[in-house]
């Protein structure tokens, strides 16, 4: 029942998916229907160019199907936006949940490495640089940012608060309510517990990152969902 739940989700999705990948990506890739995308999907901003895909292979793209047991599946939306200039730079098996919003300004890079999933309602907002390892798992409600998103002065008129890279290892868990804040470097498997804000370079990698601002609270040897 579940597999054929599935395909019927699938097929309906099917004239929206080949509209977005004929309309944003090369030729070539867009005949293979890599990226498929849930009816829910609201394409904010996109450019030739602004979505690169390492592994153009039919179906290895979900932006917008995975429903979270806390999330709200009959009224959200789940946003893209990637403005001209800016980039997304996405591997294979990549999972978008309902209710995410992804969104990269100009001149903006954001990379998600293979397998990343995110569960729903989590907002990624890129305009310098967001670097995601390979098998990282974000729950729901939480936010990555590497900006302020507004600009502070100083008495000299000078910009302080500029944008800074945020480093996300391999084998992450991100738990729910979690931020992520610009300048953040988390190792590789690593889980950051519920409700933490991480706002600097914690780096450790094979342990629980926990706390506001969250920090190492003990060593583990892996996780698994």
């Amino acid at each position: 029942m579940g597999k054929f739940r599935r395909l019927v989700e699938l097929m309906g999705a099917l004239p929206r998916s080949v509209w977005f990948c004929f309309r944003w990506l090369p030729f070539g890739q867009a005949l293979r229907l890599p990226v498929w995308i849930a009816p829910n999907v609201r394409v904010k901003s996109m450019w030739r160019g602004g979505l690169v895909l390492s592994d153009a292979r039919f179906n290895s793209c979900h932006i917008g199907f995975h429903c979270a047991d806390a999330v709200d599946c009959y009224g959200v939306h789940t946003i893209v936006c990637v403005k001209p200039g800016g980039r997304w730079l996405v591997e294979s098996g990549l999972h978008i949940g309902r209710g995410a919003i992804v969104n990269v300004n100009g001149d903006g890079v954001l990379r998600t490495g293979r397998h990343f999933a995110v569960s729903g309602t989590t907002s990624i907002v890129c305009s310098k640089s967001i670097c995601i390892g390979d098998d990282v798992q974000f729950s729901w409600n939480s936010l990555v940012m590497d900006s302020d998103a507004h600009k502070v002065y100083d008495v000299a008129g000078r910009w302080m608060n500029l944008p800074r890279e945020v480093r996300i290892g391999s084998k992450v868990w991100v738990a729910a309510n979690v931020t992520v804040m610009k300048g953040s470097v988390i190792g590789d498997n690593c889980v950051v517990a519920g409700n933490s804000m991480v706002n600097s370079a914690v780096g450790e990698s094979d342990c629980v990152i926990a706390g506001v601002p969250a920090r190492k609270v003990k060593e583990i040897g892996g996780w698994e969902i």
